[in-house]
């Protein structure tokens, strides 16, 4: 029969791997893939309205059936994108922005995509990640043609715990054109590197071995 000693070496090793499974896959972001609409974020720009108007981002499966003058293609993922007529100049470029919540010394890992919905002067987009009064830049992208979803994004470690802003920047300021889409918004904990994973399991084994002595004792 397994003893006691065993049963809880088991049972401990196995918490440890589905923490960590839960862990990785966690998305900091909220209605990252804009399923929920245009909930869950803020922007500098008018948020909802005449498609038509600069300076306004709306939430669909097809920039076309807003915009006539839009490239026709679904989303990146999911079924909705935020779709964002960015011609003009604003005061604050903010297109998207979220408050989330960091762990000091965490390692987090960013990812979007993005694509032009007009052919004409396609926007340069920015992520940047505000902590405390400090911008982590986590990446640039340069849009292309139309209906190209280029996929984006970059690393940060947490230097505190609390809250930070993850931010959403047009660099572009084109009246004509400048048009764009944004899906998959991601933020979650790097999975953990390979020397890491590989001591964790030895520290498993030796758990087991130890348990199996005792066992045996």
């Amino acid at each position: 029969m397994m003893k006691k000693n065993t049963i809880k070496a088991l049972t401990l090793s196995a918490g440890l791997l589905a923490s960590l499974s839960s862990a990785e896959a966690a998305n900091v972001i909220l209605n990252g893939e804009f399923d929920a609409g245009l909930s869950g974020f803020s922007s500098s720009y008018a948020i909802g309205g005449d498609a038509y108007a600069p300076g306004v981002v709306n939430v669909g499966s097809n920039p076309n059936a807003l915009h006539s003058g839009w490239a026709s293609f679904g989303a990146f993922s999911g079924e909705n994108m935020l779709i964002v007529n960015g011609g003009e100049s604003l005061a604050s470029n903010v297109v998207w922005s979220q408050t989330i919540h960091l762990t000091a010394g965490t390692s987090y890992d960013f990812t979007a995509a993005a694509a032009s919905v007009y052919s004409g002067n396609p926007s340069k987009l920015q992520a940047v990640l505000t902590v405390g009064a400090v911008d982590h830049v986590l990446g640039t992208v340069q849009l292309g043609a139309a209906g190209e979803w280029q996929s984006w994004g970059g690393s940060v470690v947490s230097p505190f715990s609390g809250s930070a802003q993850l931010k959403l920047l047009n660099l572009s300021t084109d009246y004509n054109g400048n048009d764009f889409a944004i899906d998959y918004l991601s933020l979650t904990s790097a999975v953990p590197e390979p020397q890491s994973l590989a001591l964790m399991l030895a520290g498993l084994g030796a758990m087991g071995f130890v348990a199996r002595r005792r066992q045996r004792g």
